[in-house]
Order: structure tokens, then sequence, then C-alpha cells
């Protein structure tokens, strides 16, 4: 898709600048963020792609390809009820860089984006480390750092597009590359770039459909959850304890202890798997990832819906299995109980695995993510 003609076209002029951002999956550390745990996120190649010229005022025009035009007066930073969700994230953005001390400004824009609706690698994160991105460059000399962009966007996300995640999504765009997060100090997590040595495995995205809107009273049960089992512990969060104190602990009902369980053997599996990418063990990563699921099935239970197998990322996941076998790996893609779930898929199986779940969920809900090297950045 030719942008520069699109934005000639709408624009009466060139663009000036271009900037890409891709998604996130997340490939180890599943609903641990929340209570301070550890996470293995990789940035995805499915990405948005973005051309504009910078402007003397305080307005961005977007012209998003699918998706129609906005126009955003940032001379007002509140919250607004009701704003196009594009609008409302740009706005969030700016908001928190104004905050901060940083400069904001407005442009024209024309963007495109390769994240198929449902395939659970944060198009809202991606979009807002975009946005934020465009205003460090074009506003601030490029002085912001990753994670203060990562907080601008998570800021964004749950103050303006109204959902209520963690920094895990936006970090895990934000820095390219596979990194482990620790969240042991949620307010200034560390991020640990680990290369992803496996050149005859490759990432493919399966979404297995569902409305999440309707599940939100599920996802937020599971941090409810672990933090009513923490302070049954004596701690705030889970981090501030072990898996010694949870058998020890009197009064868990068999929910807090499950996804306590959960928690504690999750973080275990970030760090084995951290030590087999550095030691290239293929074997030992994918038992990991595979534990995952187990775990989600049997302990953090966000597999499906209770009664509804069919459709779900359970069943998405056995049939997955039924064709890697021992030779690959999935697990849950984000909150769960509906949505996507990734795969690691050997370079032999690739065919074969594409052609018998896309039969099953359809071409363009199946699809190959490559690791992106780069977080936000322009070209």
């Amino acid at each position: 898709m030719n942008l520069n003609k699109i934005f000639k076209k709408e624009y009466k002029s060139k663009p000036t600048h271009c900037f890409d951002c891709g998604g996130r999956f997340e490939i180890l550390g599943n609903h641990t963020d929340h209570n301070h745990g550890l996470c293995l996120a990789a940035t995805a190649s499915l990405s948005i792609t973005c051309v504009l010229e910078k402007q003397d005022n305080l307005f961005v025009n977007l012209d998003s390809i699918g998706f129609g035009k906005i126009s955003v007066d940032l001379s007002t930073l509140d919250y607004i009820d009701n704003e196009n969700k594009s609008a409302a994230m740009i706005r969030g953005v700016a908001k928190y860089f104004v905050d901060h001390g940083y400069k904001i400004g407005g442009f024209n824009a024309v963007s495109n984006s390769t994240i198929f609706p449902g395939a659970g690698v944060s198009s809202s994160a991606a979009f807002e480390l975009l946005i934020g991105q465009i205003f460090n460059e074009l506003f601030n000399d490029g002085k912001i750092d990753k994670i203060t962009l990562a907080k601008a966007g998570q800021y964004s996300e749950n103050n303006y597009y109204g959902k209520a995640s963690g920094l895990l999504d936006q970090i895990g765009v934000a820095f390219g590359n596979v990194v482990q997060i620790d969240f042991e100090d949620i307010n200034n997590p560390k991020v640990q770039p680990i290369e992803f040595p496996f050149d005859d495995l490759v990432f493919v995205g399966v979404n297995t459909g569902g409305d999440h809107s309707s599940m939100n009273a599920l996802y937020s049960k599971i941090p409810v959850d672990m933090k009513s089992a923490a302070k049954k512990m004596g701690v705030e969060f889970l981090r501030e304890a072990n898996l010694r104190k949870l058998e020890e602990t009197k009064g868990l009902n068999d929910i807090e202890y499950d996804r306590s369980f959960h928690f504690y053997t999750e973080n275990e599996r970030v760090l084995k798997a951290v030590k087999a990418l550095k030691n290239k063990d293929k074997t030992l990563f994918l038992k990991q990832m595979n534990g995952s699921r187990l775990s989600s099935t049997n302990y953090l239970k966000n597999m499906m819906v209770e009664g509804h197998y069919e459709g779900s990322p359970l069943e998405a996941c056995d049939i997955a299995m039924s064709i890697l076998k021992d030779e690959g790996a999935c697990k849950i893609n984000g909150g769960g109980f509906a949505g996507s779930i990734i795969c690691a898929v050997p370079n032999k199986l690739v065919q074969k695995f594409m052609k018998i779940m896309s039969k099953k969920y359809g071409k363009n809900n199946v699809v190959l993510i490559n690791i992106r090297k780069y977080g936000a950045r322009s070209l």
C-alpha cells in the first residue's frame, strides 16, 4: 500500500517522516505482572506504519486505512466521554507527556496496520507507543527513554482507552526482540533483552474468536483471587511471599490456591525459559511454554469459559498439539477465556500446521508472527 500517495491525495503535500511500531506477544508470564511477577515477551512483526508531516499547531489529523479519519485538538487534554478510541489514546499519551514536562504538537498522518483483529498482539499498545515515539522524535529530540514511553502508553490505555492493563503490553512493544521483564518494583520494572536463538522455530498466532467485552469480570477475578490469597499470606502481592508460604497458609479456597500456584510456577518457567534461550536449549524452552499451557488449564483456569470448550483457546491448543506433538508448543496469548493462542512451530511442520488451523479458524485468523528486532522507531 502506497501511504505516500494516499497522504499526498489527503493533505495536498508530501510526508516528511515515517514511523512504525510492532505489536507484542507473550511467550511466558501469563497473569503474573499484576502481582509483581516475571514475564517473557517479544515484539511482533505485525505492525502499524505511519507517514506524516509535522504541523505548527496542536491538531493531530490521522487517516487510518480501514478505520477512518480522526482529528484531535490537543489544546485540551482532559478525558472526553465517548470519544473515538484512537483519538482518546492520542489524547491520553499527550496528557502523560505534558504532565511529565515533555512537549507535544500537531501533525497530519496516514497509517496502515497489519495487526488483524483478535491477533492478541496488543494493537492498542502498538498504537500508543507509535504516537509516543512520534511526539518523542518530532518535539523532544528523541530523548525520552523506552520505559517512559511505555508508561505513557499504559496511562493512556488505563485512563483514556478504558482497559486496566499492566505494563507488559507496552514494554513488549517498546523494546524489540525478546525481553524478560521483572515487575518486582512495578513502577520501575527491570527489562533484560534476550536473543532468540532458534532459527528452526517460528511463531504462529491463532485467533479463536469470542467476544472479549463480556469477559471483563472473568479477567478481573484472576488478580482479585491472587491478591486475596496474598492477603491471607500476610502480604499485599504474591511476589512478596513464595510457594512454601502458600502451601502453609490456612483458609485459602481452591481457586485462590490454584491461581497462586500458577503464579509461582509460572515465574519459575520464565527463569527456566531464559536459561534455555541463553543456552540454546530448545527442548527446555518448549517444555516451559507447554508447561504454561497446562498450568493455565489446570490452575489459572483461563483457557475457556466454563462449559464452552468448542471454539475456546483450549480446543485450539488441543488441535495444535495434535499436529505439533513433542516438536512444538502452544499456550494462551493474553488474558484468556477467548481470543488468541501463540504456537511455536518447527519449520518442517509450518505448512501442515497452517493448513489445518486455517481450515478450522479461517486463513485470516492464522498468521505467522516473526520476532521484530526494533520497538517503535522512525524509518
